[in-house]
């Protein structure tokens, strides 16, 4: 034991003058901060302009107390001089107005509060927009009930208000009237949609090779037309194109390809007024419940709303 506390305490002389320096060291440093406060004369800090910008802070957010009381003040008491208008709050994608307001109206360019007033929603009164902006007219009542945007409950209820101007033609005076020739038969063929070829198409006055192509490219992925109007969703396919070409058409909606719904897949339910989401819910709710009953039913996958299935029905058989 003695061994081993002379190796760990017994010193050298070089050790000991180490030692002595460090505690002289540490000695001058305690009685330097012992005394240095006596020599050193402590900085003062000015807090007066710190305590002058506490104030004007202070006063700042007292106005702004004040001002925001008094406007509370002025706008309870507004409230209570004017009755609050009732605000209604819609879902302008999916519900109608469930208070219209029924006046007379002419649906040729009706402004969108108007349409509105009438019950219609920011979708249906868009896709009537659309039709306008494409050179589209309402010329008669039915011609609003020929929108797919436009339910039949819809247009029941907004029929007896429909007024239509009758428009006055006025003929131009020609100095000499050309008649066409009597052989000519672009005057006066009439074309079935749902069989034509694009000989056939080419021979109305107004298609021409590039029409006629798309006609028969839309009808085959359409299954065939049910309507002339349908001609108007094709690209570059505008009302005064319609307007031109609606007289020298006839569709025969027999022709129609439909689609069983009870024995399709949802590849086989590919259409242009389906997305895949909607021919896979229609799909998988078959599988989940059975066999479709009518037609009806797809609206009950909730991704098929009254204008999509009024488009789209036509297409539908149930075996």
């Amino acid at each position: 034991m003695k061994q081993f506390i002379r190796d760990y305490l017994t010193f050298n002389k070089r050790e000991r003058n180490g030692l002595f320096v460090l505690f002289s060291i540490i000695t001058l440093l305690i009685i330097y901060l012992n005394i240095s406060d006596k020599f050193i004369e402590p900085k003062k800090v000015d807090f007066s302009k710190f305590e002058k910008e506490i104030e004007i802070f202070n006063t700042s957010a007292q106005l702004i107390n004040d001002s925001v009381t008094q406007a509370n003040e002025n706008k309870n008491r507004y409230r209570k001089e004017v009755p609050e208008q009732p605000v209604v709050v819609e879902n302008s994608e999916s519900v109608e107005n469930t208070q219209p307001e029924y006046f007379n109206f002419d649906p040729n360019n009706l402004t969108v509060d108007e349409w509105q007033r009438l019950g219609l929603t920011d979708k249906q009164i868009q896709t009537i927009k659309n039709y306008e902006a494409k050179g589209g007219k309402f010329r008669h009542k039915e011609d609003v009930k020929k929108m797919y945007c436009i339910s039949e409950k819809l247009y029941m209820s907004l029929e007896p208000y429909i007024q239509i101007p009758i428009e006055k033609k006025v003929f131009p005076k020609y100095e000499a009237a050309k008649s066409e020739p009597k052989n000519s038969s672009s005057a006066r063929i009439v074309v079935e949609l749902n069989t034509a070829d694009s000989a056939q198409l080419t021979m109305v006055k107004g298609i021409g090779a590039f029409y006629a192509k798309t006609i028969i490219k839309y009808r085959n992925s359409l299954g065939g037309f049910v309507a002339k109007v349908q001609l108007m969703e094709m690209w570059k396919f505008d009302f005064d194109k319609f307007e031109e070409i609606e007289k020298f058409i006839r569709v025969d909606a027999s022709k129609v390809k439909k689609l069983n719904i009870n024995t399709c897949t949802a590849e086989e339910l590919k259409h242009p007024y389906f997305n895949w989401n909607i021919a896979n819910a229609i799909f998988s709710y078959r599988n989940k419940h059975g066999k479709y009953k009518n037609l009806e039913e797809i609206k009950k996958t909730d991704l098929v709303d009254d204008e999509t299935y009024r488009k789209i029905v036509p297409y539908l058989i149930l075996e």
